[in-house]
């Protein structure tokens, strides 16, 4: 049905049309027409009468209307345009938290179209956090809030919520602005579980993880750091790392060294020492990285670091161990060298001393000339045991019977101010090695100890097993993994500083000033320890002592054998004469070694072919006519070994014998795959005679084999 107000307002402009028609009448009509006139000009009147009427009622209805309720706040095309047209569901709400109106946001976000929302409260879209609070958090304290929103289907989705007043006149309004946050949340859920799979990869990797503030504050460490350290991450948060992983004597130095590091530039790298809760020391090889925020602007400082105190220690023993080879060689040349000439003093002095008599004047010097021989003798022994060259005779060896052997001279070594403290295991297996060395060993060390106890104390000796199933790789040398005899030697001494241990089996390295014993002393027992297959282990504690351990390899025989009477190097007929008449070949390399022999030999009535090469000495072979009886030969030469020269002779004299004599090395000897009791040394005096008693017995036994 229309309004009356709308449908009046046509009806009365039509009649006042009318009436205008009627009146504007031209002149020169009848009085009838202009009677007619008079009465439309009435009509028209009444009718703008009635007009002006309804209007002034219309009017006073509209007011009494608009008494009735507050109008609207006007808003302008541009907020309009703001609110329809926003990301964000907006609504207007009353003080109940009834809904008024929303934006098209907010139909899109929650479902509900505004006809079928209008008028509910809030709560059904955005409920109350608890019950009983139904406007906490949201409908009383201003600011943003996070909720959860409710959609026309039940869903819930994470939202940020905003309340504002709107004060108008007689109007008691709230702005409520919502904002979808599932991908944030989406995102925040992400990131967490990427830190949570980082921090369990970090957690997993046996490398320190630091996170730092710039200043080398500690954030957050991971689990490696813990074990390692023995710290819990409650209790160094907040605290500077230097203050976390140096003793007290070293912070100020490791607090320096990071700051150098902390200041960038990024990545860096450096190898620094950490300390443990206990005050074990490591190693660490440590990177330096940054984290950056969107600004390029340093948030944090990231110190990953690996343990390689193992490394570091494989690294010094390597070069400890090539350091001592190096040595080992110079030493075993230089002891070769000098063996040769002290062979040649002493044979020759030897010989001359034969040939004089007694009161001859010049027969003293010739004495000191031998004597001066022995001694330089004796120090190339000494050159061979740090080359690992000595001479060895290895057998079972019990390590308390070596320890009893030497006990007298260890109590007369040490001293009245020392006390010496012996304890032997009676349950030790035996070793295989040179019962000499082995006693010469333990006289050594316990010297070198007694040495750093000027002022008394006590010495303690004992003896043990021990297995390794890694092996020990700080020994000199490194050992495999095995059963060991150990010989432990402690002392009560002041300890000696980490300098000493680093170079203490270096030739003429004193472990003090006050040192008296002889330079070559503990890279001889080194030396000879080696080649008798052990290592040995020096450590010190300053203001502690001294621990030197021994370790010997366990004999592969499990029991001890009762050692047979040493073998000769020959047997010597009954009767004996060490004089011939035979031709005997001499080959050595050294002119020194041909001559000593030759004036051996020939005093004793032989005849005497020299050769300093193998293919010499088979061209002598070949082209003398007569008769030669023996072949001596060194175990090498240029060119061939004493075996091939020794067959190659015998092509052409079946009957050849023959004979190994040297002054080279048992290491050597045995490189030969031959035997020290099968070859004539030369090294001193007695060889000489020795020499012609075993040609003799050469020549006069009926087999023959290759050295014979």
């Amino acid at each position: 049905m229309a309004n009356p107000s709308t449908s009046a307002a046509p009806t009365a402009i039509l009649f006042v049309a009318t009436a205008t028609a009627s009146v504007a009448a031209p002149p020169g009509v009848s009085a009838a027409a202009g009677s007619g006139w008079l009465a439309g000009a009435v009509i028209l009147l009444l009718v703008a009468v009635g007009a002006c009427s309804w209007f002034l009622w219309d009017a006073r209805r509209r007011l009494r209307l608009a008494a009735q309720q507050p109008p609207l706040p006007p808003q302008d095309a541009l907020s309009a345009a703001i609110v329809r047209d926003s990301s964000d569901a907006i609504f207007t709400i009353d003080a109940a938290g009834m809904i008024q109106s929303m934006n098209p946001a907010a139909a899109k976000q929650f479902g509900y179209p505004l006809d079928e929302i209008r008028g509910k409260n809030i709560s059904v879209l955005i409920p109350p956090p608890a019950r009983g609070r139904q406007r906490a958090n949201y409908m009383t304290n201003p600011g943003i809030r996070e909720l959860y929103g409710v959609r026309r289907d039940g869903t819930r989705f994470p939202i940020d919520v905003k309340l504002d007043e709107l004060t108008f006149a007689n109007w008691n309004l709230m702005g409520l602005s919502v904002r979808d946050i599932s991908a944030r949340h989406a995102n925040v859920q992400d990131l967490e579980q990427r830190l949570a799979s980082a921090e369990g990869i970090l957690n997993q990797t046996g490398a320190l993880v630091f996170v730092l503030t710039r200043d080398g504050v500690i954030e957050r460490m991971n689990r490696a750091c813990e074990a390692l350290l023995d710290f819990s991450a409650g209790e160094v948060r907040g605290q500077a790392i230097w203050e976390i992983v140096a003793m007290p004597a070293r912070m100020e130095e490791l607090r320096r060294q990071m700051g150098e590091y902390l200041r960038g530039p990024f990545p860096a790298r450096a190898e620094l020492v950490f300390a443990a809760r206990d005050g074990h020391e490591y190693t660490m090889s440590c990177v330096f990285t940054a984290t950056l925020d969107e600004l390029s602007t340093i948030e944090s400082i990231i110190v990953t670091a690996h343990d390689i105190s193992a490394q570091k220690a494989f690294e010094r023993t390597q070069l400890r161990t090539e350091r001592m080879a190096a040595v080992s060689r110079l030493a075993g040349g230089v002891a070769h060298d000098f063996n040769n000439l002290l062979t040649a003093i002493t044979g020759y002095s030897g010989l001359a001393l034969q040939n004089l008599d007694t009161e001859n004047p010049i027969r003293k010097d010739l004495e000191e000339i031998k004597r001066a021989g022995d001694r330089g003798a004796a120090i190339t022994r000494q050159l061979l045991a740090v080359s690992g060259r000595h001479p060895r005779r290895p057998r079972l060896v019990n390590l308390n019977e070596s320890l009893k052997s030497a006990e007298r001279m260890l109590r007369v070594l040490t001293g009245e101010p020392v006390q010496l403290d012996l304890h032997p295991d009676a349950k030790l297996p035996p070793i295989e090695a040179d019962v000499a060395q082995v006693e010469e060993v333990i006289l050594h060390l316990a010297a070198f100890l007694r040495e750093q106890m000027p002022q008394g104390g006590r010495l303690g000796i004992r003896t043990g097993t021990e297995k390794l199933d890694q092996g020990q790789t700080d020994t000199e040398p490194p050992l495999g993994a095995g059963t060991y005899v150990v010989l432990t030697l402690t002392d009560t001494s002041r300890g000696l500083s980490r300098e000493a241990l680093a170079h203490l089996f270096e030739p003429f390295f004193p472990a003090q000033e006050t040192a008296r014993t002889n330079g070559l002393g503990l890279a001889m027992v080194a030396g000879l320890i080696k080649q008798n297959g052990g290592g040995i282990q020096v450590s010190g504690n300053p203001g502690g002592g001294n621990v030197v351990r021994v370790y010997w390899p366990k004999a592969a025989q499990p029991e001890f054998v009762t050692p047979e009477r040493a073998t000769p190097l020959f047997v010597v007929p009954k009767p004996v004469t060490m004089d011939g008449t035979e031709t005997i070949l001499v080959a050595f390399e050294r002119d020194e070694d041909r001559a000593r022999v030759r004036e051996t030999l020939e005093p004793a009535g032989y005849t005497v072919l020299e050769a300093r090469s193998g293919l010499q000495a088979m061209e002598i072979s070949h082209r003398h006519s007569e008769t030669i009886h023996a072949l001596i030969t060194d175990i090498t030469l240029p060119r061939m070994s004493g075996a091939e020269l020794i067959l190659g002779v015998r092509v052409g004299r079946p009957g050849l014998r023959s004979l190994y004599v040297t002054s080279r090395p048992t290491a050597e000897i045995l490189a030969q795959g031959l035997t020290p009791s099968s070859v004539v040394s030369l090294e001193g005096e007695a060889e000489d005679k020795a020499l012609l008693v075993r040609l003799r017995s050469v020549l006069d036994t009926k087999t023959m084999s290759v050295g014979q």
